[in-house]
């Protein structure tokens, strides 16, 4: 399950419990046809409870794709918020893909406020 919030510099998504392919491109589909899409941030968080309600494989095939959605407009930013213990076990799935120019334009959070702070620098 997840819920959309159109905030005025950025689109956030929040996904509770196990997250799935289909759910996660319904959810890009929807923020796509919101006003403003195209000049806002976005930030995607997965709540989970437990590591069975969103484990370490589900987070390694989704966020890939999140990171794949979201790449075609460079001058936004995209923050992906983790909040169950597996940032840290995830990150290296952003980073250890080569050096980029600049700034990062995806990264990997504990908590939304991070999130919201690095987006609006």
């Amino acid at each position: 399950m997840y819920r959309i919030t159109n905030e005025s510099k950025y689109i956030a998504v929040t996904f509770t419990g196990s997250v799935s392919f289909s759910e996660l491109l319904d959810a890009f589909l929807r923020i796509t046809a919101l006003p403003g899409f195209g000049d806002k941030s976005r930030i995607w968080i997965f709540k989970g409870d437990d590591e069975t309600s969103l484990s370490l494989a589900t987070i390694s095939s989704v966020m890939p794709i999140v990171q794949k959605l979201n790449l075609k407009n460079r001058k936004n930013k995209v923050a992906i918020v983790l909040q169950n213990g597996l940032q840290n076990a995830v990150t290296g799935l952003f980073h250890s893909g080569g050096s980029q120019k600049g700034a990062p334009r995806v990264d990997l959070f504990e908590d939304v406020d991070s999130a919201v702070q690095w987006i609006a620098a």
